[in-house]
């Protein structure tokens, strides 16, 4: 009788706790016990814009600085000037300001036969036709144009007129044996405008101030 009494206590629904029961509850009265840290999940909206959940890339480079617009469109200028100076000369047979008189220099290599593309069309008239056009496409306007076509023609249009001036160094130094120091100055024009261009569109590509800020990255 009394067995059974005993065994009746550890039972479920007796009054007194079990083992287990008295065990938690010493776990639960432990101060040295852990709390449990259950991670929380935000809730996703569907009605807030893909655009928000996209972290903002970083901003990149949006067009040619002002100085690179600067510098390159007086360069054309003055690549204007000399070539003007060196027509007017050719059509009016004028001797060049600071040349020799004797028949070397800038008189040797302005009636030379290399002087005439094709016996036909004067140097110097190229000269100032590349920058009648070189003028425009080096404005600060043109660089800040968003049409991909007015950077690409700035492009081929340099690419072209170092091309020529590598055979006009070469006719000077080697067929004609007399160095024209205008000449050279349009060369060295040239060459400036050249890297500008190469180096403009390596870093901020062929696209217009405006245009590229738009673009995303």
């Amino acid at each position: 009788m009394a067995n059974s009494k005993a065994r009746s206590t550890g039972r479920p629904g007796s009054g007194s706790p079990s083992r287990s029961a008295r065990t938690m509850a010493a776990v639960k009265a432990t101060p040295n016990s852990r709390p449990v840290i259950r991670p929380t999940v935000e809730a996703f909206d569907p009605d807030e814009p893909a655009d928000a959940l996209i972290e903002a890339a970083p901003a990149r480079p949006v067009g040619q600085p002002t100085w690179l617009q600067v510098v390159s469109f007086v360069l054309a200028i003055i690549g204007l000037g000399i070539s003007s100076y060196e027509t007017w000369a050719h059509f009016h047979g004028s001797h060049l300001a600071g040349c020799s008189t004797t028949g070397g220099g800038c008189t040797a290599v302005i009636t030379s036969p290399q002087s005439m593309v094709f016996g036909v069309i004067p140097v110097a008239i190229l000269g100032l036709a590349f920058y009648v056009a070189a003028v425009p496409l080096f404005s600060p306007w043109a660089w800040r144009m968003k049409r991909r076509e007015v950077h690409l023609v700035r492009l081929a249009s340099m690419v072209v007129g170092m091309g020529f001036v590598m055979y006009l160094i070469y006719a000077e130094l080697y067929q004609i044996g007399s160095i024209c120091e205008y000449c050279t100055g349009v060369h060295i024009v040239t060459f400036l405008l050249f890297c500008i261009t190469v180096f403009s569109a390596a870093i901020w590509g062929l696209r217009g101030r405006e245009e590229q800020s738009t673009l995303p990255g």
